[in-house]
């Protein structure tokens, strides 16, 4: 077992009791209280993007026949409905349930997918998915077949290809908009708005922020902002134990000090936190929750 550098639970709580003062220390935090900090820590390391929290991966999902009758269907739900009633005595309120029909137009997520970035736009065999063939649009961009263009073996320039990229963007955009979503993270559910436009047999493909399993990725344990962070608070548990026995007189003259360890465990926290968003998070645009 390597304390100095953890590969898993228990050498990470060994790691962070030497870092408070065992065995010279008696270091009062119980082992669920320590699991309770380590597993705020990964949330916190994982959902606010530490840059080694979480990894780019593209996900896919085939739409056949089942899939689009589960999309186009519906599910009723019963919510509280509040209307009012005019009486003799003034207006009254009445709430009763009401029955709503609820599209089930969502893909439901891994557990460890924390964001979506977008839904990738498929091409079709002729281009633009189909609808525009490139080769009508190099003579436009040319001036015309006639005019000298690529297909009279004029050739064009970097301008010209440059020009020509960003018309077929343009119109990719305005004839096959990009499909509009949102992401719950904790209902792990992808909401598509509006009509399921893939055809069957094709695929769905998602750009996604996933926090690596340390279980499989062990090192992850040896992160040194996540060391520093979970050690803070368990700190700042073991202040919040000691409070509640404070100038508590021990044999040997020792007196307890909980508001102090406690007092300088939230600075910590607070300087490891500012530290986080400036040093260790990714920016914020480069991850998207709907």
């Amino acid at each position: 077992m390597s304390v100095a550098s953890p590969q898993n639970r228990e050498e990470f709580k060994q790691y962070m009791l030497t870092r408070l003062g065992h065995p010279v220390l008696q270091v009062n935090v119980a082992d669920e209280q320590m699991d309770i900090c380590i597993n705020d820590a990964f949330q916190y390391f994982n959902e606010r993007n530490h840059f080694n929290g979480v990894e780019n991966v593209f996900l896919t999902y085939q739409v056949d026949n089942d899939f689009k009758q589960y999309f186009d269907s519906f599910c009723n739900t019963t919510v509280q409905e509040k209307s009012c009633d005019t009486t003799v005595d003034g207006a009254r309120d009445n709430i009763g349930p009401s029955t709503v029909r609820a599209q089930n137009a969502f893909i439901t997520l891994p557990e460890d997918v924390v964001g979506v970035v977008q839904i990738l736009q498929t091409r079709g065999a002729g281009g633009l998915g189909g609808v525009i063939p490139p080769g009508a649009i190099f003579p436009m961009l040319m001036g015309g077949a006639a005019g000298g263009g690529m297909e009279c073996g004029g050739g064009f320039g970097l301008t010209t290809w440059y020009a020509m990229q960003s018309y077929m963007a343009l119109l990719n955009f305005l004839l096959r908009p990009p499909t509009s979503w949102n992401f719950n993270q904790r209902t792990h559910r992808l909401s598509l708005h509006g009509d399921l436009s893939f055809a069957q047999g094709s695929y769905i493909a998602l750009e996604c922020m996933m926090k690596p399993n340390p279980d499989i990725y062990p090192d992850l344990w040896n992160d040194m902002w996540l060391k520093g962070y979970a050690t803070a608070l368990v700190k700042e548990q073991w202040g919040l134990n000691l409070t509640k026995y404070n100038q508590v007189q021990m044999p040997g003259g020792i007196t307890l000090n909980g508001q102090q360890i406690l007092s300088d465990a939230q600075k910590e926290l607070e300087s490891l936190r500012s530290r986080f968003a400036m040093d260790f998070a990714d920016p914020p645009t480069a991850i998207l929750v709907g």
